[in-house]
């Protein structure tokens, strides 16, 4: 399963590199990271940082990135057990 960095893709890769320490700070102030909570931060963040863009070739390519992103890997990844909580 593990294919890029011990992660299943880049893209997940990308957004544990990105936003991980984010997601353990808030992991640790209570918040509880699930794949929902990881996928609207996501989209949150990609809708920001392009709304600038104004080709919608760069908004497609990025769509089909963010297709790829295991958001259930990333998860599981932050889930209080697998921290050792």
């Amino acid at each position: 399963m593990s294919e890029y960095n011990g992660w299943t893709n880049k893209e997940t890769w990308l957004v544990n590199l990105w936003l991980g320490d984010d997601f353990v700070a808030l992991s640790e102030e209570g918040q509880i990271i699930t794949e929902a909570f990881i996928r609207e931060t996501v989209d949150e963040l990609c809708e920001t940082e392009t709304k600038s863009v104004e080709g919608r070739f760069l908004m497609d390519l990025l769509n089909c990135a963010l297709g790829e992103i295991n958001y259930f890997e990333l998860a599981q990844h932050y889930a209080p057990e697998e921290r050792g909580e």
